[in-house]
């Protein structure tokens, strides 16, 4: 074991990384999986092996976010709300993880925190459209008390 560990150093010229784990928990379970848009499986995931460094993970593959974003561009306004609100679900189940060699990193995905990324985007949305509704209300009624 030994010997192979050094003569791949040799050939290589550095050492083989220590992998780390990334396992992924869901509630419900059954979501699928992707890492840097690579599919690794729907959750529950155990002690996937992965070289040390900084992933993302997340819910959707990037395939699914280009339609997502080309509907932003292209569609009427209801599918473009409609894909914000997936958009803003989909941040509720997305993470940069770190792996460190020999250790497992341990990534929650919940739905209803999912959901509630989506509601909180539409309050946002209607607190945005209110308010410019409402600066726009008091503007016109200053400027007809001022032209009275």
């Amino acid at each position: 074991m030994l010997g192979t560990i050094l003569t791949t150093i040799l050939i290589i010229g550095q050492a083989v990384p220590n992998p780390g784990f990334l396992s992924v928990r869901s509630d419900p379970p059954g979501f699928p999986i992707f890492v840097e848009s690579d599919s690794i499986g729907t959750t529950p995931i155990s002690r996937y092996q992965l070289d040390p460094g900084k992933y993302w993970v997340t819910v959707v593959s990037n395939d699914s976010l280009e339609a997502l974003y080309s509907q932003l561009r292209t569609a009427g306004i209801g599918k473009k709300l409609s894909a914000l609100w997936t958009l803003a679900r989909i941040d509720g189940a997305t993470s940069q993880v770190e792996i460190l060699p020999g250790m497992e990193t341990a990534v929650p995905i919940d739905y209803q925190v999912m959901q509630k990324n989506a509601t909180r985007a539409k309050w946002l949305f209607a607190g945005t459209v209110g308010g410019i509704f409402g600066v726009g209300l008091a503007l016109g009624l200053v400027i007809g008390l001022v032209a009275n």
